[in-house]
């Protein structure tokens, strides 16, 4: 065997730096990329890391139990994600590297539905659709939760939360459990589009159904304000009995502090979808205590227990409303690949994205960590590509998350 020169060894280093990371990624390689976008950085980078955490470890159950079956052989999965920090511009570039760089089956993601609405809006419109050159990325989003994503595209399939039901059903739990509770008052953060939709697409909606004509009053402030005693001082004049605070951790707790210094005190505090998660225990429990809010998730059985266990132990991952459907989906993807008679190679990565998406478009229902999901066809009238599941309220109680209300079916032990 002939011995290369020193030159030729820096030639040949440089060479495989230059080499694109897809060419080691396919089936002769024995792996299959996945991808993920979320807020790893920024003020929502909480709740992007516990998703990224979440998905990590299904990717490590399944690898470590022989990975997936791809054409008669096992390869392994690997998780490639991009940092999107909540921001618009940022994650455009990150679906683009994720489609044609990383070249990723599918990702998961986004984390912010104010970065979900324009990088879906990248997506083809129509399947098969030659003149239209929108990318052909498949996405099985776990946290961006603004109603109605899902339509943008057809590669757009979601795991998130039914936040329209969600208020509809705790405005009905109201009238028919605490009548006496007449008056309500709500922030929202009206920068966040999470924040901002719930309010206009699901709370005020349901108070109008339900016959809640006493709001009386509303107020607003931004995603990242410290700083809210003009909007505090309103509420306090309202002094209605149920405050609905749509605001996440960030600008919760100050406005929890400054409720406390005004004396406010409303009979019962209704919480944001993502407030049900550590992010507010850690930052503000004392504060928090008695916030109700709604959620698809909690530990309540042994194995969302255990997951919530070892997600924290080996990521320091939260488990929560929006990081466990990352755990769901890349199980239920991997069950689907290994139906899809894949090729896994650079040039069939169009028609594989197109087979899986084709399977998660039939697949029905579907187990979760605590219950049955049903992803919603692509016909369906209000949410194609969305989930139907079961929905809990939790309380904050001595700096811990306690079921506050559960479907009777839910089995919790």
């Amino acid at each position: 065997m002939r011995r290369m020169t020193g030159l030729q060894v820096i030639a040949l280093a440089v060479a495989l730096l230059l080499v694109p990371a897809w060419a080691v990624a396919f089936q002769n390689e024995g792996t299959l990329r996945i991808g993920g976008m979320w807020a790893l950085s920024g003020g929502a980078a909480f709740f992007g890391k516990a998703a990224l955490g979440l998905g990590t470890l299904a990717v490590d159950e399944i690898n470590e139990a022989g990975g997936v079956t791809v054409g008669g052989k096992k390869v392994k999965l690997t998780m490639h994600p991009q940092d999107d920090a909540c921001n618009a511009e940022q994650g455009l570039a990150a679906v683009r590297r994720l489609a044609t760089v990383d070249k990723v089956l599918f990702s998961l993601g986004p984390t912010c539905s104010s970065v979900a609405e324009p990088v879906f809006g990248t997506l083809q419109k129509k399947l098969g659709d030659a003149g239209d050159t929108g990318l052909q990325l498949l996405f099985f989003t776990d946290t961006a939760t603004k109603f109605g994503l899902a339509k943008l595209s057809p590669w757009v399939f979601r795991n998130t939360p039914d936040e329209p039901a969600m208020y509809d059903f705790i405005v009905k739990y109201l009238k028919e459990n605490r009548p006496e509770l007449k008056t309500v008052m709500v922030s929202y953060e009206s920068d966040f589009a999470h924040s901002a939709a719930t309010w206009k697409g699901a709370l005020e909606p349901a108070l109008k159904k339900h016959g809640y004509h006493q709001v009386v009053e509303v107020v607003d402030w931004k995603w990242l304000d410290t700083e809210m005693g003009a909007q505090v001082t309103k509420l306090r004049r309202a002094n209605a009995d149920v405050y609905f605070a749509l605001a996440h951790t960030t600008s919760m707790c100050p406005s929890l502090k400054e409720m406390k210094s005004q004396r406010v005190k409303p009979k019962l505090i209704f919480g944001i979808t993502s407030l049900a998660g550590t992010e507010v225990l850690l930052n503000c429990p004392d504060l928090a205590e008695g916030v109700v809010s709604p959620t698809n998730f909690a530990p309540i059985n042994a194995r969302a227990k255990q997951i919530a266990d070892k997600s924290w132990e080996k990521y320091k991952a939260d488990s929560n409303i929006h990081s466990v459907p990352a755990y769901e989906n890349v199980h239920l993807i991997k069950g689907l690949i290994e139906k899809a008679g894949l090729t896994n190679t650079e040039d069939t990565l169009l028609q594989d994205r197109r087979k899986v998406r084709d399977l998660l478009a039939k697949v029905g229902t579907f187990q979760g960590v605590i219950g049955k999901i049903t992803l919603n066809p692509e016909d369906h009238p209000v949410k194609p590509r969305d989930v139907d599941k079961d929905m809990l309220l939790v309380q904050v109680k001595s700096a811990k998350w306690t079921v506050f209300w559960a479907p009777p079916h839910l089995k919790q032990n």
